[in-house]
C-alpha cells in the first residue's frame, strides 16, 4: 500500500471499516476482495463525498479543486489499478471500462470515485486536519 492508498482510506472510509481496507489493500492476494468492493462502495464517509449529476464536468471541477494533472488510480479495472496517470486518461478509463474507480488527486484531500457502471459519482473532498 502506498501513500495515495493509505491516505484515501483514512479521509474517505468510514472509520469502522479503515483498518479492513488497509489489511485487504497490502495483502496482494486479498487485494481484488478490497478493489471489487469499489463497484458498489457503502463505506464512504458522507461527510466528504460531493455527489454528482450524470453530466458534470469533472475534470474541469477537480482542477478546480487544485488536482494536480498526475494523479493515482485505485480501480477494480486491473489495466489502470495501482498507475500513476494524467487526470483526463484516468477519469476516461474509469467511465470506459465500466468499473468501481477511485482516482486519488492529492492523497486524503481530493479524490474522484466512480461506481461500477457511473451509477453513481462524487467529488471526495477533505481539508487537511479535518
Amino acid at each position: 500500500m502506498n501513500e495515495h492508498e493509505e491516505k484515501t482510506i483514512d479521509a474517505f472510509i468510514v472509520k469502522e471499516k479503515r483498518r479492513r481496507y488497509k489489511s485487504l489493500l497490502s495483502n496482494s492476494k486479498k487485494r481484488t476482495e478490497a478493489l471489487d468492493n469499489l463497484n458498489h462502495l457503502h463505506d464512504l464517509d458522507e461527510k466528504y463525498v460531493i455527489w454528482l449529476k450524470s453530466n458534470a464536468p469533472i475534470n474541469l471541477m477537480l482542477r478546480q479543486h487544485e488536482s494536480p494533472e498526475q494523479v493515482y488510480v485505485m480501480s477494480d479495472n486491473k489495466g489502470i489499478d495501482g498507475r500513476r496517470m494524467p487526470l483526463d486518461e484516468a477519469i476516461f478509463e474509469a467511465a470506459f471500462s465500466g468499473w468501481g474507480t477511485i482516482i486519488s488527486c492529492i492523497p486524503g484531500q481530493l479524490a474522484y470515485y466512480y461506481a461500477e457502471e457511473g451509477i453513481k459519482r462524487g467529488i471526495l473532498k477533505r481539508k487537511l486536519n479535518e
